[in-house]
């Protein structure tokens, strides 16, 4: 698809709702009498979504949180990872126009999806790093000036004065809170300004609406409290991927297996383990085996981190192995395996760092090693200061590594949906799943 100009809109046929001054609920209810009910307005979105992404039409599942969103309610969605949650938001964001503000957790996220946007002509800036009053100040008469803005920042600038200058005369036309389950899984004591949202939300009396790819109904309903979501919509498709196989490889070493499976790859793989000394030493494993590998942690630079990133991203690393600080909101659809040599602390962590795999709809593997070593990394990690909570979700995180049935069932019965009692695509319903994606 072309790239287009900034000013795409004025070439490309699809009109937009304006921004300006004073668009909150009231500028929404305006979009929505222009364009003559639910109907004109989905169709419009499907217009912007051919225009800006090039794709024919939305998902099934995506075309229901279009119009929820679209409808300017309060909502929850609960999509798997790769099922295309930011689009969901992101249409309906350019097809009301004025301002919608995007919370997210972490920086790359914020930036990555920016990148994104901007690379098709859409009007969005993330806050993150060092920003003056004077960028402020630009910023407040962008946002005057384009017809759509979407202002992506983190819980912790909610309150600030530069958010208050950014938004002087401004009133969004809605807030969208992006993997919204660290409101819960991470706490609000870890995060605080999480608790700041709904005061931000009442203040305007806008429409919020929460998106995750992981959620217990317990952390749905913490997540909805916490927001203070009025009579919220809930959508939860299910989290089963046909194309995602399981499966548990039990032993003392994991390099032997780890090299054999990668060696067998076309494609991109991630490798997690749970400490920063750990991706190093493992990735020069790999590389010692002949396999382009790299390590990928918080505690390197920032330009070391990035430029690891976008390497990986455009194919010139084949094999990333990282902490957990890598890869929420990174979209790479030929990613083939997403390996753990060390075990995640729970479930939720588990599946969203196994969804990175398969996003483009052909066959993907999550193979976690489940070592002593590994068990005994992960709860020294956790150690005596871990909550109940924490060994709670690591506890259920050990049941599903030891389950004897179908993998899928035990996930989806955690998560609160049904599942038949075989998948076929786990190693308990398919013992030889493994030797399959083995290189011989």
């Amino acid at each position: 698809m072309r790239l287009l100009s900034p000013r795409w809109w004025r070439s490309s046929g699809v009109r937009l709702v304006g921004s300006g001054r004073g668009a909150g609920r009231q500028r929404l209810g305006d979009a929505a009498g222009s364009l003559e009910g639910e109907k004109e307005r989905y169709e419009h979105a499907q217009r912007v979504l051919r225009a800006v992404w090039g794709y024919p039409d939305f998902r099934p599942d995506q075309a229901r949180v279009v119009r929820h969103v679209l409808a300017g309610k309060d909502g929850l969605v609960l999509m798997p990872t790769g099922g295309g949650k930011s689009i969901s938001f992101q249409v309906p964001a350019l097809v009301r126009g004025g301002v919608t503000l995007v919370v997210s957790p972490l920086i790359s996220l914020m930036q990555d999806q920016v990148a994104t946007l901007a690379g098709k002509g859409v009007a969005a800036f993330a806050l993150s790093g060092r920003i003056d009053v004077r960028v402020a100040h630009f910023l407040n008469r962008r946002i005057a000036q384009e017809p759509t803005f979407l202002l992506y920042l983190a819980p912790e600038r909610i309150g600030t004065a530069l958010l208050a200058t950014i938004m002087k005369g401004h009133t969004p036309t809605g807030i969208i809170v992006d993997e919204a389950h660290c409101i819960s899984s991470w706490g609000h004591d870890f995060r605080p300004a999480y608790r700041h949202i709904r005061s931000l939300r009442e203040s305007w009396n806008v429409p919020c609406v929460a998106l995750t790819a992981t959620a217990t109904p317990r952390v749905a309903r913490d997540i909805c409290k916490t927001l203070g979501l009025v009579d919220p919509f809930r959508l939860a498709f299910s989290f089963r991927r046909k194309n995602l196989s399981f499966a548990v490889e039990k032993g003392v070493d994991a390099g032997p297996a780890l090299i054999r499976l990668l060696s067998g790859i076309n494609g991109s793989s991630i490798v997690y383990d749970s400490s920063r000394e750990g991706t190093e030493v493992w990735a020069e494993k790999l590389r010692r085996a002949g396999l382009r590998a790299t390590a990928y942690h918080a505690g390197m630079p920032t330009e070391r981190r990035e430029a690891v990133q976008a390497g990986w991203l455009k194919g010139r690393m084949r094999i990333i192995v990282a902490t957990n600080a890598f890869g929420m909101g990174i979209d790479k659809p030929d990613v083939r395996v997403v390996a753990h040599v060390g075990i995640p602390d729970s479930l939720e962590a588990w599946y969203q760092e196994a969804g990175r795999a398969g996003r483009d709809g052909r066959p993907a593997l999550s193979l976690v090693f489940d070592t002593p070593d590994a068990r005994t990394s992960r709860r020294a990690i956790m150690g005596s200061g871990a909550t109940r909570r924490q060994r709670r979700k690591f506890a259920a995180m050990i049941r599903w590594l030891e389950r004897d049935a179908c993998r899928n069932w035990g996930l989806l019965g955690y998560f609160g949906q049904a599942a038949p009692d075989r998948c076929e695509r786990c190693d308990q319903c398919r013992p030889d799943i493994r030797q399959r994606w083995m290189a011989p």
